[in-house]
């Protein structure tokens, strides 16, 4: 029922919902706000108002976005962003495919040409909470739904970079998981990530993306998977520290961020470091993120020729 706010009063009211919505509001906001269905389909006929969801609208003064129209489809449903599009919220490092993505509660669940809706009865309140006005599943949540539609290259890209981040961790992925029953879809993927990143020898995270997508380009090209983050001890008492290191080859790789030569003080370290370890014995490649990333064929002939020189095959 609107309320008989002066006009100013009105929109002032529903300007405050919209600047915490991304410029949207819904039906019954609007009646809160003192609009009547009459006025708003008024300012549709008008253009004044842009329909983006069912019964959720915009100021056509206001530009589109992706996290716009996913807020649109949560307020519809209602719904929580959830899979991809929750991975996007959580500045996952994940392929950018722009897919909105939302989970309503069973049989909730409604159709639309632009949005993957997916319906669970185990969405509990504390497996969603908000983010830039939006809600979202929680991490421990994403990460699980993500199996449904991850590779598990994919997805041990966001395990690493939450538990990193400290979002979640492993044990609690593995407890949603098992919450959430036998038949999950995906759950044969999140057990694989879960065993690739916390099984034996695994006891750590890598320190970067970069790290873990090389790391999984190894093992797609069916390499042995080398120790991370090894120290090895120098004549003057101290360490230094290999990305990746085949330790019984004497064979090292670093892959470098772009803050790998950030500075003249970082340049001279690491050179350095890299020339005591060459008069140690040891053979280190250096591969930059964009050669890791977009020639990874170059990379993985480079690491599989040093392993067989060290070899001496």
């Amino acid at each position: 029922m609107a309320t008989s706010l002066p006009s100013a009063a009105r929109l002032v009211s529903l300007a405050a919902i919209t600047q915490r919505q991304h410029g949207l509001f819904t039906m019954r906001q609007a009646n809160h706000a003192g609009l009547s269905r009459g006025m708003v389909d008024h300012k549709l006929r008008t253009g004044e108002l842009v329909a983006v969801d069912e019964r959720v609208y915009r100021s056509v003064l206001t530009p589109p976005s992706w996290h716009q129209r996913l807020l649109a489809a949560c307020l519809a449903g209602p719904a929580v962003a959830s899979h991809r599009a929750a991975a996007v919220v959580w500045r996952a490092p994940t392929p950018d495919t722009g897919v909105l993505e939302v989970t309503a509660l069973r049989h909730r669940r409604r159709k639309s040409s632009d949005v993957v809706w997916h319906e669970s009865y185990l969405l509990d309140e504390d497996q969603v909470t908000e983010i830039d006005g939006i809600p979202v599943t929680v991490p421990t949540r994403t990460i699980v739904d993500l199996g449904a539609v991850f590779t598990p290259d994919e997805l041990i890209r966001v395990l690493d970079d939450f538990t990193r981040r400290r979002l979640t961790t492993p044990a609690r992925v593995a407890s949603e998981l098992e919450r959430l029953g036998p038949r999950r879809p995906g759950r044969q993927c999140v057990e694989e990530t879960l065993t690739r990143r916390f099984g034996p020898g695994q006891a750590t995270v890598p320190e970067s993306d970069l790290e873990t997508v090389f790391e999984s380009l190894l093992r797609r090209a069916g390499l042995p998977q080398p120790e991370r983050q090894v120290a090895v001890p120098l004549p003057n008492g101290r360490v230094a520290r290999i990305d990746f290191a085949y330790r019984d080859h004497k064979l090292g790789i670093e892959v470098a961020g772009a803050e790998f030569h950030a500075t003249p003080e970082r340049w001279a370290n690491d050179v350095g470091r890299l020339g005591v370890l060459a008069a140690l014995g040891w053979m280190v490649l250096v591969f930059s993120d964009d050669q890791v990333r977009r020639t990874p064929d170059i990379v993985i002939d480079a690491v599989r020729h040093a392993l067989a020189r060290c070899s001496g095959i």
